[in-house]
C-alpha cells in the first residue's frame, strides 16, 4: 500500500466518524428539542387545566353566592309579605271592629228610639191625617219604661190624676176591669203622654164671606201632648173625642214601667 492510499483511507475513516458524531449530536439535539416541546406542552396543558379548574371554581362560587343572595332576598320578601299581610289583617280587624261598634251604636239608638216612640195620626196643613213616628222623652228613669199606644172606645172606664212623684205628668190611678180602657190594654200606674183630641172650627168659603154668611162648623182631630199641661185641660182634651163625627176610638200614648 502506498502512502497516498493510506492517507485517503484515513481521511475517509475520519470523515465517517465526524459524520457519525454530527449525526448523533443532531439526533441528541432533536431528542432534546422534542423532549423540551413535550415538557412545554405538558406544562401548558397543566397550567391551562389549573386555570380552567380555578375559573370553574370561581364561577361555581359566584353562582352559589348569587343563589345565596337570591335566597336571602326571597326570604326577606316573604317576611315582608307576611308582615304586610299581618298589618293588613290588623287594619281589617280594626275596621271591622269599628264598623261593628258603629252598627251596635246604631242598633242601640234604633232600639232606644223604638222604645221611646210611637206611630200616631198627625194632622197636616192640608187637612189630611198621616201616621208618623213621634219621639217621647222618658219621664221614668231611662231604660226602665217603654212607650205604647192603645186605641180605646169611649167611655174609657179609667180614672186619671196628677202624678205626685213626677211633676207635670198625668197618671192612670184606676182602671175599671172589663172597661174599654182595660180591654184596650191600659193599666194602673201608666203615664198618659198624649191622646187624640177634637176641635170644632167655623170654616167660611170666600163666596159666603162676600154674601155675609157665617160659615160651617168643621171638626178637626189631632194629637194632643199631655206633658206639662193643666189637669183640667187634659180632661177636656180626652172628653173632646166625643165630638168626633166619625166616632173613631181615642188614641192613647202611654209610658209604662218595665215589668
Amino acid at each position: 500500500m502506498t502512502p497516498n492510499r493510506n492517507y485517503q483511507r484515513g481521511f475517509d475513516v475520519g470523515r465517517k466518524c465526524l459524520f457519525t458524531i454530527t449525526f448523533l449530536s443532531c439526533a441528541f439535539s432533536a431528542k432534546s428539542f422534542i423532549t423540551s416541546a413535550v415538557n412545554v406542552k405538558i406544562i401548558r396543558d397543566h397550567v391551562h387545566c389549573t386555570t380552567g379548574e380555578h375559573q370553574a371554581a370561581r364561577t361555581f362560587e359566584l353562582h352559589m353566592s348569587i343563589e345565596d343572595e337570591a335566597r336571602k332576598l326571597r326570604e326577606e320578601a316573604k317576611k315582608l309579605r307576611e308582615e304586610i299581610s299581618g298589618f293588613q289583617k290588623e287594619k281589617d280587624d280594626v275596621i271591622k271592629e269599628a264598623q261593628e261598634a258603629e252598627r251596635q251604636v246604631l242598633a242601640d239608638k234604633q232600639e232606644m228610639r223604638m222604645r221611646y216612640s210611637a206611630e200616631v195620626p198627625i194632622l197636616k196643613g192640608d187637612g189630611n191625617t198621616v201616621l208618623e213616628r213621634c219621639d217621647f222623652a222618658p219621664r221614668f228613669p231611662r231604660e226602665t219604661s217603654t212607650i205604647e199606644t192603645f186605641n180605646a172606645n169611649l167611655p174609657l172606664g179609667i180614672i186619671l190624676g196628677e202624678d205626685e212623684e213626677i211633676p207635670g205628668t198625668i197618671r192612670v190611678d184606676e182602671v175599671v176591669e172589663d172597661g174599654n180602657g182595660f180591654l184596650a190594654g191600659v193599666r194602673e200606674g201608666d203615664l198618659l203622654r198624649a191622646c187624640t183630641a177634637t176641635q170644632v172650627t167655623m170654616e167660611t168659603p170666600t163666596w159666603q164671606l162676600m154674601a155675609g154668611g157665617i160659615g160651617q162648623p168643621k171638626t178637626k182631630r189631632f194629637m194632643y201632648s199631655v206633658d206639662g199641661r193643666p189637669f183640667e185641660e187634659v180632661m177636656d182634651a180626652v172628653a173632646s173625642n166625643r165630638m168626633d163625627p166619625d166616632e173613631r176610638p181615642i188614641v192613647l200614648v202611654i209610658e209604662r214601667r218595665d215589668a
